[in-house]
């Protein structure tokens, strides 16, 4: 009886312990990057297949796989974004991990890239704010099957990213925007 209880309160001092760890995990800037970029890839590539011979947007080219596509993929790059956008701390990378770039001359590291975020915070979700604006768009203009829209603000995601990178990924460099 004596053991039941040692290994009651043991378990529930431990689950108590952890129960009050709510701290959140900072989100590693690098990984969400990787996925945002595969997810817009994905976004920018159907836009580019289905465009006519004039480079217009052609609505017989876009199949309901393709819509079904650029709705999960707006979403996720939505869903980082906003994460991004309210986390109180960024990690650049993993310990360990290299960011791109990272190690050549003059680059950023991910620690660099962490400083300048934690300098700037407020910039930095404006950026990501921006981003996912601009993912809401898309899957409004996905949902109503407007291929015009969609091709519209896919256009301009590169203006958006770059601009952000600019400011805090290599903010050394010159850049013309």
């Amino acid at each position: 009886m004596k053991s039941s209880r040692l290994l009651l309160g043991g378990g529930l001092t431990f689950a108590i312990a952890c129960v009050g760890n709510t701290t959140p995990v900072a989100p590693n800037l690098h990984e969400l990057m990787k996925d945002m970029a595969a997810q817009t890839q994905i976004i920018w590539d159907i836009g580019n297949r289905t465009m006519d011979d004039d480079g217009n947007p052609d609505p017989k080219k876009v199949q309901e796989t393709d819509w079904a596509q650029i709705l999960s993929a707006g979403g996720k790059v939505k869903d980082a974004a906003k994460t991004l956008a309210e986390a109180k701390q960024i990690v650049g990378a993993a310990a360990g991990q290299k960011i791109q770039g990272e190690g050549n001359p003059g680059s950023f590291s991910a620690r660099d890239v962490e400083k300048t975020i934690a300098a700037n915070p407020k910039v930095f979700s404006a950026f990501a704010q921006q981003l996912a604006g601009s993912m809401d768009e898309i899957t409004r203009a996905a949902r109503s099957r407007d291929p015009a829209k969609v091709f519209d603000v896919a256009g301009q995601l590169d203006q958006v990213c770059e601009q952000c990178h600019a400011r805090f990924w290599y903010p050394q460099q010159k850049v013309s925007l």
